[in-house]
């Protein structure tokens, strides 16, 4: 029993915990430059999310799946949030906070075209990388999904391809 629950405690402190049922394990990569996913600074309630370079560790993966979803950071209880209604809007930031279910903050949606928009706002805001600059530290926060110059997708800095992470 103590050997079974050690390699189950080793395999989750190395990146093998696994997703929530219906969700897949991803990196959440820069359109801008793909060689950049989304990090939060650091892995608690509070952190600020940034772009880093890609170095396919467990500590840049994200549990995800289409559609209406949550974006829960992988191996955590923490999920993507754009905080109170209030702050939904251009040039926002968004955090990483306690997964809660009724939070309408931690609603996503992920559209088929590459972007992730926040479900409840209105006009609706986007996932966005903030001054569409892919280094790192830069940071992530929201902006209109209509884009710049209304051009929508086509707006790399609110365009996020998802790569597969494999174990």
């Amino acid at each position: 029993m103590l050997t079974t629950s050690l390699f189950m405690f080793a395999l989750a402190a190395t990146g093998f915990a696994q997703a929530p049922v219906g969700y897949r394990t991803v990196y959440i990569t820069s359109n801008v430059d793909p060689a950049f996913v989304i990090v939060p600074t650091t892995a608690t309630a509070g952190a600020a999310i940034v772009v880093q370079a890609r170095t396919s560790k467990p500590d840049q993966q994200w549990y995800f799946k289409a559609g209406n979803t949550t974006i829960q950071y992988a191996g955590s209880t923490l999920c993507l949030d754009a905080g109170a209604e209030s702050n939904w809007v251009d040039m926002a930031s968004i955090s990483l906070e306690e997964c809660a279910a009724t939070a309408a903050g931690q609603q996503w949606v992920a559209m088929g075209d590459g972007r992730i928009a926040l479900a409840g706002s209105s006009p609706q805001e986007c996932v966005d990388l903030q001054y569409m600059r892919a280094t790192a530290n830069n940071p992530v926060g929201l902006y209109s999904c209509a884009g710049l110059g209304n051009i929508g997708a086509a707006d790399k800095g609110i365009n996020w391809p998802l790569v597969n992470a494999t174990l």
